[in-house]
């Protein structure tokens, strides 16, 4: 009994730490049921190059919403909530939400004006890599972090993630751009303070 009353205080202490992430992926959820009935969604909310998107900008942001199909949700949720946790000991709850949103978002705008011609692109992983870059940003930035187990589950998800995610050019442009944006970002809140050991 005292064990299953630990394990339940653990999991509450770690969705409260990881609260934004657990709700991003309850939105994916509830947005991909959604989706289920509307066979048009991806193509009216996806990101798409400059050709296609006829001042609808508001697909910089919906398509961060948006999955293909249950795998993909699946996966993309696993990885946010395993970057989530590892993010824990550097991150606000508020700058974790702006730095997977703005990510995304400069990741589809950049997406959308180098793929011109490309109908859409759907998915959290833009604004996923972002987060991932911002890790290893934390870990170069405070070195004694990373006596971390590197065998904890949420680490070999992020490393499967990071190096299978790309099944395609327009995946890996996507992703690309999601970590070069993580990267700047997070540089610059380390050079102005706004990330440090907490």
């Amino acid at each position: 009994m005292a064990d299953r009353q630990d394990i339940v205080k653990k999991i509450k202490i770690w969705i409260s730490r990881n609260i934004i992430a657990v709700i991003l992926v309850l939105v994916f959820t509830l947005i991909y049921v959604i989706s289920l009935s509307n066979d048009d969604a991806c193509l009216n909310f996806g990101a798409t190059g400059l050709d296609y998107l006829n001042r609808e900008y508001y697909r910089w942001i919906t398509c961060l919403f948006l999955h293909y199909n249950l795998g993909h949700l699946f996966v993309n949720s696993a990885a946010l909530l395993s970057v989530s946790s590892l993010l824990d000991s550097f991150l606000k709850k508020r700058q974790f939400i702006v730095l997977f949103l703005t990510g995304g978002i400069l990741s589809e705008i950049t997406y959308s004006v180098v793929i011109s011609d490309q109908i859409y692109d759907i998915g959290a992983s833009s604004g996923i890599f972002a987060l991932v870059a911002c890790l290893i940003v934390c870990c170069l930035r405070f070195p004694e972090q990373l006596h971390i187990k590197w065998f904890r589950s949420d680490i070999v998800i992020i490393a499967v993630y990071f190096i299978f995610a790309n099944t395609s050019i327009t995946a890996f442009l996507v992703h690309a751009f999601g970590f070069v944006f993580g990267i700047l970002l997070s540089f610059v809140l380390v050079l102005t303070r706004r990330i440090h050991m907490r």
